[in-house]
């Protein structure tokens, strides 16, 4: 199961890889999230390197949260 993505396991998760504060609400909105990149933008995210998949989704988080007072994701 090691090498197995969140689409492998989707029956069967293995959720020793969940941090133990993240809540169930968060756990299934994360797959949610990861199954919705998978079936409706593979073909996008097969074309464009990791960094720019990452960044497009940290401008999107932070139009998304806008309206809340959080601050902005920024890179490391």
């Amino acid at each position: 199961m090691e090498n197995e993505t969140i689409f492998q396991s989707y029956f069967e998760p293995d959720v020793s890889n969940f941090e133990p504060d993240v809540s169930n609400e968060v756990a299934v909105l994360r797959k949610q999230l990861a199954i919705s990149l998978k079936f409706h933008h593979s073909n996008t995210l097969e074309k464009i390197p990791i960094e720019v998949a990452i960044q497009v989704m940290a401008e999107v988080w932070n139009a998304c949260h806008r309206t809340h007072e959080s601050k902005p994701f920024t890179k490391r």
